[in-house]
């Protein structure tokens, strides 16, 4: 059963919307200093690095949401079709569970082949959707008003945060879904940490369903990252607005452009941003002066791709195992169900 009240060490509210959703956030100071830490860090480093997470303010996000529909970026596309043919397989594998945590939910799009599934098959479920945009507040409102047997305790936080608020927010066995191969943005020793903080949330009764990107032709992964309508590039920069909007940045984006290409030797995709001449961006906030020299770059995205090989070894260093893989037909992607 979803507990009542919750119990936990940090800053947070919960704000009950209707009687079938709340939505819990964490204070706003706390992002802001990690923020204002982060980009100090990542800008001071050489090279120059900034964590693909804060790619994802409100402008961001619909921005990726965007990118989900060119044609060079076959993920999404791909990922909906696996989820569309097999979500009822998903579900009856998962008889009884009537708990689905989503963790960076977005607008929910590919979630709702599985809450579907799950409802179908269960009568009512409970969703706990983790994001840190706000646009999984308007989505969860609109999933509640497409699926009458829903109800949503929406997290808006970081993944680590909504781990811990799972913990206390239910001991009912669920099923914790990581849809678009979003952790290929993570370095394989990030990723054995966050597999392993999921593996410690889990129960023997609870399973984790995850997507992979998996290794192909290095044209097709390419493009997919810089396609021509330039969408992507305008993703990457958003960044570097951010800081200009919450951070009283001066960078002229005009001065930087994006960079994509697929780095084989690392089994991953990078994103840079390039700039164009050598320049001085001040941050007020950070009463910080960066030096840029042209061709500089700031490193802003991995995005690894997976073998078979790959994935399993990477379950089996965060105590988890793989039951079951779903793929399309051309080995695009891979959809993992994992239990410990």
């Amino acid at each position: 059963m979803l507990s009542e009240e919750l119990k936990i060490s940090g800053s947070f509210t919960e704000e009950v919307i209707n009687d079938r959703l709340s939505i819990c956030r964490f204070e706003s100071i706390s992002c802001t200093s990690s923020f204002a830490e982060d980009i100090t860090r990542g800008l001071k480093q050489v090279p120059k690095v900034l964590h693909p997470k804060y790619f994802y303010d409100n402008t961001g996000s619909e921005l990726f949401e965007k990118i989900c529909d060119t044609p060079e970026y076959y993920v999404t596309r791909t990922e909906s079709s696996i989820l569309e043919k097999y979500s009822d397989e998903m579900a009856l594998m998962n008889k009884g569970k009537k708990v689905i945590v989503e963790l960076g939910s977005g607008s929910s799009i590919k979630t709702r082949y599985i809450l579907s599934s799950f409802i179908k098959s269960e009568g009512c479920i409970t969703y706990l959707p983790i994001d840190v945009s706000e646009i999984m507040v308007q989505s969860s409102k609109e999933l509640l008003s497409e699926f009458e047997g829903l109800n949503i305790r929406g997290i808006n936080g970081e993944y680590e945060e909504g781990l811990e608020i799972i913990n206390e927010l239910t001991g009912d066995p669920k099923m914790i879904v990581f849809l678009g191969s979003s952790i290929g943005n993570f370095t394989p020793v990030e990723a054995k940490r966050l597999l392993s903080s999921i593996s410690n949330t889990m129960s023997g009764d609870d399973s984790f369903l995850i997507g992979f990107d998996m290794v192909k032709d290095e044209n097709v992964l390419n493009a997919a990252y810089d396609d021509s309508a330039g969408i992507t590039a305008e993703f990457n920069l958003n960044i570097l607005q951010r800081i200009n909007t919450e951070l009283g940045g001066t960078f002229d984006l005009s001065k930087f452009s994006h960079k994509a290409f697929f780095n084989k030797a690392m089994s991953r995709i990078e994103m840079h941003l390039v700039s164009g001449s050598n320049q001085t961006v001040y941050i007020d906030k950070l009463n910080e002066y960066v030096e840029f020299r042209k061709g500089e770059t700031i490193h802003t995205e991995n995005s690894y791709k997976f073998t078979d090989e790959m994935i399993n070894d990477l379950a089996g260093s965060a105590g988890l195992n793989v039951n079951k893989t779903w793929k399309d037909d051309r080995n695009y992607f891979g959809l993992c169900l994992m239990s410990k």
